[in-house]
């Protein structure tokens, strides 16, 4: 699919192409990497404490919990779930990028997994017989997939976890775009981007109306709550937190 193949050759080069250099060797690098930064430096710590916070808040995080995080990136959020779940499976597309994490995100309850968040639990049963996951995660990546591709995604959920919660943090509320796009430079740029195409969109990625989330909820009978993220965080992503009824 174009978006895909869009999204790998920006992943697989964004460090080189972004900052120069071929691989990680440093804490900043894991930052800079899977691109969490604001004004060009790493995510402050403040801000990843209340992310941190509101995961475990939102999905009822427990000891208990085996979670499912998709698009896990490099594992710098996953890493600091490691001791309020039992167990945690992270996915994501990019081979280098779940070296990465192996390298430097390890733990002993963490699998890191080569996969696509669409298709991933199609051959969860056989990949993992037994296990039922009730928690899942996909933090600030909704922005690669379609209101199909999130469809597609549910079902393969729910064929495995009849109950489950499913997180998708900072999706980039359309509604909210101009606080992002805030000066003519942005606004020419996002045009920019609109007529030649690209559906990385600088790397934002796509922007989604909430309506097209209520509406895959309302034809699979899931819950469906859209709050909009504040600062320090963002000022023009939302968090969409969906369960079964």
């Amino acid at each position: 699919m174009q978006q895909f193949d869009q999204w790998h050759d920006y992943w697989d080069n964004f460090l080189l192409h972004k900052h120069g250099k071929a691989e990680v060797t440093s804490e900043d690098d894991l930052f800079f990497q899977v691109a969490r930064t604001v004004n060009k430096k790493p995510v402050e710590k403040e801000v990843l404490d209340i992310i941190i916070a509101q995961i475990i808040r939102e999905l009822n995080l427990t000891h208990n919990d085996l979670l499912v995080d998709f698009c896990c990136g490099n594992g710098l959020f996953t890493y600091e779930l490691r001791d309020v779940v039992k167990e945690i499976i992270a996915v994501d597309f990019a081979q280098n990028i779940i070296d990465t994490a192996n390298k430097y995100k390890a733990a002993d309850n963490i699998a890191y997994r080569l996969g696509s968040a669409v298709t991933y639990m199609d051959t969860f049963k056989e990949e993992w017989p037994g296990k039922t996951p009730e928690k899942y995660l996909m933090n600030d990546s909704l922005a690669y997939f379609t209101p199909a591709d999130l469809e597609a995604m549910l079902k393969g959920i729910g064929a495995v976890s009849p109950r489950f919660a499913f997180l998708l943090r900072g999706a980039p509320n359309e509604d909210l775009k101009w606080n992002f796009y805030n000066t003519e430079e942005r606004k020419q740029y996002y045009y920019d981007n609109k007529a030649k195409g690209d559906l990385t969109n600088g790397g934002l990625g796509a922007w989604w109306k909430p309506v097209d989330i209520e509406e895959v909820c309302s034809r699979l009978g899931l819950n469906c709550t859209i709050t909009n993220q504040v600062l320090p965080v963002s000022d023009y992503r939302m968090d969409i937190l969906l369960s079964t009824r």
